[in-house]
C-alpha cells in the first residue's frame, strides 16, 4: 500500500498513471499549494484542504473541497460528500486540460484564504 504521493503514482498503470503525473504537475504548478498524503491518496492543501485526486477501476476522480462553488470555471463539476465537494470523473488521458486544473486550483486557494479551512465549517443540510 502506497505510503506518499510517488508510491501511488507508481503503483497506478497506463492513462491513469499519465493523467495522475499531468494532475500532480499542474496542481504543484499554483502558488502556495502543498502536497501531502492523506486518507489513502494524494491531497492539496492552502489554508485546509483543496484537492485531491483517486485512482478508481475504471477512472480518476479530481475532487475539490470547494467544487460546488467553481461551476462557472468547470460546469461538469458533480457535487457530491461535504464540505461543498464537486469533482470530475477522467475517463482517459487528456481529458481536462492544464489551464482548467489550474484555475480550478487558484480558485480553491482563494475561496480557502477568503473564508477558511473547509473543514472547519458546518457541513451544509
Amino acid at each position: 500500500m502506497a505510503k506518499t504521493v510517488d508510491d501511488y503514482i507508481a503503483e497506478l498503470g497506463g492513462w491513469q498513471a499519465e493523467a495522475a503525473v499531468a494532475l500532480r504537475r499542474d496542481i504543484l504548478s499554483v502558488d502556495g499549494i502543498t502536497e501531502t498524503f492523506k486518507w489513502g491518496h494524494p491531497v492539496y492543501e492552502s489554508n485546509g484542504p483543496v484537492c485531491l485526486f483517486k485512482a478508481h477501476k475504471t477512472h480518476v476522480a479530481f475532487a475539490l473541497w470547494r467544487g460546488a462553488e467553481m461551476k462557472s470555471i468547470q460546469p461538469k463539476l458533480q457535487e457530491s460528500g461535504s464540505f461543498l465537494m464537486a469533482s470530475l470523473k477522467l475517463q482517459g488521458p487528456g481529458e481536462l486540460r492544464s489551464t482548467v486544473v489550474r484555475k480550478l486550483v487558484e480558485a480553491g486557494v482563494a475561496l480557502n484564504h477568503e473564508k477558511g479551512d473547509p473543514t472547519k465549517e458546518p457541513k451544509p443540510s
